[in-house]
């Protein structure tokens, strides 16, 4: 019976003929399968519903793809430590509301996406424990009289451990938002960072030059090169989304209703194909990306991007309180803009404190040229998690722990084949 089962299980669907009298696909194969190894097929099904079986297939679906994107989004985070090591000492202005903000480095901002891919890889961990229990032998809703072992059909389908609940084993919404939850967040990650390249791509910004590879020419206009495969991403990151809505909807119906099963069955398994793609190809474009260093690092000190450091140094030279020295440095940054100059100067700062009426006591030059000097804000950075390169460096340590986490628990489960994990331990 057992090699009937292996031989069956190598059919292809196409190759399968339904008739439509016999009813869905799930009886039709047991018509087909009863045709295979006689009525003992009458067996294979007894003391479970058919959405039993589908259950079981779509966790074991989903633990298979779960796994496949850890490994997707771990090679993802390694080559932006490839990139991000590589610009240590490319320096930039960060960014809020698009415009500039304070210098950092390429490094510091492209961390920025990495840590959350962190926090995906113990989403992805918790959604792959919760799918790895064993909905088997729950007899459809509330057990069964038959002595249905369930902790040993567990073990045959590789599964560590059960979803003890019977009727829960058959529904379990939430499994579903477990598993979507880190799909979400991987591909808002992923969105967040395709829209500011697109931006980042434009003339008017030339910090990034896409490779051939992930880009395509315009048909009608030549001198184009379009980052289409970003466009795809953040457009997949929108579609995503609203097949995320869509599954929260149909498991908000009363319970005992298919509703929830029909589409999860389907749209799950294909969005964790589709964020594996996205991951895979925005690995792609991100190492096979160029960043001008050239314009980035010019950009790191422009639109007086060292303000707030002016401010900390002076409250640190002067006592004067932040609110004063926020005035002070303030005017002064409108006095340049008026005055049509991009470099605020010390001189700057005396006037500004004049007209405001604050007494300003005499700045050592050599600290007011250290606080407008990108290298120099970088390194000064002090703090767990900032762009000091010490932090950053306690950064990489913390970020490959995380990887070791859920990396290590998943080479524990030691997961094999459904033919390996079922057929070779059933005919033992």
């Amino acid at each position: 019976m057992v090699t009937k089962l292996v031989e069956f299980h190598h059919v292809k669907l196409e190759q399968l003929d339904f008739d439509p009298y016999i009813g869905d696909v799930y009886n039709n194969r047991d018509e087909i399968l009863k045709q295979h190894i006689g009525d003992l097929a009458g067996y294979i099904h007894i003391g479970r519903a058919r959405r039993e079986a589908s259950t079981i297939s779509w966790q074991l679906c989903c633990r298979e793809k779960i796994t496949g994107l850890i490994k997707q989004v771990v090679n993802l985070i390694s080559s932006f430590e490839t990139v991000c090591k590589s610009h240590k000492s490319t320096y930039m202005s960060d960014f809020t509301y698009l415009q500039h903000a304070q210098p950092t480095t390429l490094e510091h901002y492209l961390l920025t996406f990495v840590m959350p891919l962190t926090r995906d890889l113990e989403r992805l961990k918790t959604a792959l424990q919760f799918v790895n229990k064993s909905p088997a032998g729950s007899g459809s809703v509330n057990g069964s009289q038959l002595n249905i072992d369930r902790e040993y059909l567990a073990d045959l389908l590789g599964f560590d451990g059960l979803v003890e609940h019977t009727r829960d084993a058959m529904w379990a919404p939430d499994m579903v938002l477990d598993i979507m939850t880190p799909v979400i967040s991987i591909m808002t990650t992923l969105d967040r960072l395709s829209e500011e390249f697109i931006i980042w791509g434009s003339k008017e910004f030339d910090y990034i030059d896409f490779s051939d590879q992930t880009s395509r020419t315009s048909v009608i206009m030549p001198q184009k090169k379009n980052p289409y495969g970003l466009a795809y991403i953040r457009g997949q990151a929108r579609s995503l989304t609203g097949v995320f809505m869509s599954l929260i909807s149909t498991n908000q119906t009363i319970s005992g209703q298919p509703d929830n099963r029909i589409f999860a069955y389907y749209e799950v398994p294909r969005a964790l194909d589709y964020v594996i793609t996205c991951v895979d190809l925005f690995n792609d474009v991100l190492t096979q990306s160029t960043f001008n260093k050239k314009q980035l690092n010019a950009a790191a000190g422009e639109g007086f991007t060292y303000s707030t450091d002016i401010c900390d140094m002076l409250i640190m030279e002067t006592n004067l309180d932040n609110r004063s020295v926020h005035k002070i440095v303030g005017l002064a940054v409108r006095q340049c803009i008026d005055n049509h100059t991009s470099e605020l100067t010390l001189d700057d700062i005396y006037q500004a404190a004049q007209k405001l009426d604050i007494s300003l006591p005499k700045i050592n030059p050599d600290k007011f040229a250290q606080n407008i000097d990108p290298k120099s804000i970088v390194n000064n950075r002090q703090g767990i998690g900032s762009a000091n390169p010490e932090a950053i460096q306690t950064m990489y340590i913390n970020i490959n722990s995380a990887i070791q986490n859920t990396v290590g628990y998943v080479d524990s489960l030691q997961l094999e084949s459904f033919e390996q994990s079922f057929f070779t331990k059933l005919a033992k």
